[in-house]
């Protein structure tokens, strides 16, 4: 994949999460995609369209929910979109065990998008996340 692509949308590393066994606690993962582009939300309006998707593949906490910002509406050609644009935050709400480990460790994710502008679309990329965590 070419690096000019993986560059339209940027993830800031996540600041690390501090949560209690037993208790639950949110992380918010900042995204920017940069100007002129946009990704199509999370649940686009058309089939074809690839929705934006973050998913944690491993890490010692269970995920609860992952909440997506409400999208913007364009009008493209005789299309309407829903999509992100700028910079916007993906919140995921966690829990941990009561039977965590404590100490120092990571979840580590993926978020899968397809970057777009006003006249094409670009392959779908991937990008990894990494979530330090820190499990009281």
């Amino acid at each position: 994949m070419c690096q000019a692509q993986q560059n339209k949308v940027i993830v800031t590393p996540p600041e690390t999460l501090t949560i209690k066994r037993g208790a639950g606690a949110a992380a918010a993962l900042k995204v920017n995609t940069l100007p002129g582009f946009h990704v199509n939300s999370d649940k686009p309006k058309q089939d074809y369209l690839i929705p934006l998707a973050l998913t944690w593949t491993s890490g010692p906490l269970k995920i609860k929910s992952v909440t997506y910002p409400a999208p913007e509406e364009i009008q493209l050609g005789p299309d309407t979109l829903d999509v992100f644009t700028g910079t916007f935050d993906i919140k995921t709400d966690f829990s941990a065990p009561s039977a965590a480990a404590a100490g120092q460790t990571v979840m580590t994710g993926k978020l899968h998008y397809q970057a777009c502008n006003n006249r094409m679309c670009f392959r779908p990329a991937t990008i990894d996340v990494k979530l330090p965590v820190v499990v009281e």
